[in-house]
């Protein structure tokens, strides 16, 4: 959101558009007047990353563009929520969101379809099905692919996930996970729990106690959420089990890079939220100007390790 997830908390106070791109740019637009993305997380760095791309993109194409969300590192589904609904009301052409929750985001979801207005999901994969299009990792991808890289591992490999909530984008990729050791008959990797943390960063350290206690046989703490990543990495220090369990987690963050340098960390899934960005920005301006794009569009990773760690985080 994350995943991770997630990755998200209160809403700031100002209005709807508290960052603007002019329009005005190099390649003005003809269908795409004005576009809102309601980003469920600025505060993270890939997301931030996310907010500057779409921003510098929606100028370069003449667009009127605005961004918002919360500002906290806890999910809150309904202030995101809120955002879309005060940009409806705004009267967009077009808007960007994260809906990581089917059935909290599908109502505002059709209302902003029956207004007229473009509706594009980013990194949320097909947790919802009512936009025109999604951009972004695919999750049940993703499960598969990290699953083969965990097999890589010597000795067998007992994962435990952490999630928010067993629903949307969580259960994609723990589907993608448990599929992939199927289809890739990864003999030496077995699912054991899921755990959940509210996409909460506070919890996860908890959360991540608790099922070490539980599974003990659980020498992998997988997580799709970038946000769970310093609770993950607070946990296997805490428990003293540096070098007999380790954490996979999501995006380059300088915790992530920190973690994998000290072995906390097998790995994580660098995701390419500036191209997700540019990409629901020309899309969103394709299908207005009567063009056909495809329904899930593929940011793609790059699994992260000690061996390409400084190449990935320059």
């Amino acid at each position: 959101m994350a995943a991770t997830a997630a990755l998200l908390l209160a809403v700031s106070a100002c209005s709807v558009p508290s960052d603007t791109a002019a329009a005005g740019g190099d390649e003005a637009s003809t269908g795409v007047k004005k576009i809102f993305f309601s980003n469920i997380l600025p505060s993270y760095p890939p997301l931030a990353e996310a907010d500057k791309c779409f921003l510098e993109q929606a100028k370069k194409l003449g667009i009127e563009a605005s961004t918002a969300g919360p500002t906290s590192g806890a999910t809150d589904n309904q202030k995101s929520i809120d955002l879309v609904s005060q940009a409806i009301a705004t009267g967009y052409d077009a808007i960007i969101m994260q809906p990581i929750d089917k059935a909290q985001f599908t109502p505002v979801m059709e209302q902003a379809k029956a207004a007229g207005i473009l509706l594009a999901t980013m990194n949320t994969s097909d947790t919802t099905d009512v936009q025109d299009f999604t951009v972004g990792t695919d999750y049940g991808t993703q499960g598969a692919a990290i699953a083969a890289a965990i097999s890589e591992r010597d000795g067998q490999q007992n994962i435990g996930i952490i999630g928010g909530a067993p629903t949307g984008t969580h259960n994609i990729f723990v589907e993608g996970v448990k599929d992939g050791i199927v289809s890739q008959d990864l003999s030496n990797v077995s699912f054991i729990v899921e755990g959940f943390d509210e996409g909460d960063p506070s919890k996860t350290v908890d959360v991540v106690n608790q099922m070490l206690t539980a599974h003990p046989e659980i020498n992998v703490v997988l997580s799709w959420q970038g946000v769970s990543s310093t609770g993950i990495i607070a946990a296997i220090k805490e428990k003293g089990a540096v070098g007999t369990i380790v954490g996979v987690t999501n995006d380059v963050t300088p915790e992530t890079i920190d973690g994998i340098k000290e072995g906390v960390l097998f790995g994580t899934s660098k995701q390419n939220f500036c191209k997700m960005a540019v990409l629901a920005v020309d899309n969103l301006v394709a299908l207005a100007n009567g063009e056909s794009v495809d329904k899930a569009i593929d940011s793609g990773i790059t699994f992260v390790t000690k061996d390409n760690v400084d190449e990935e985080s320059e």
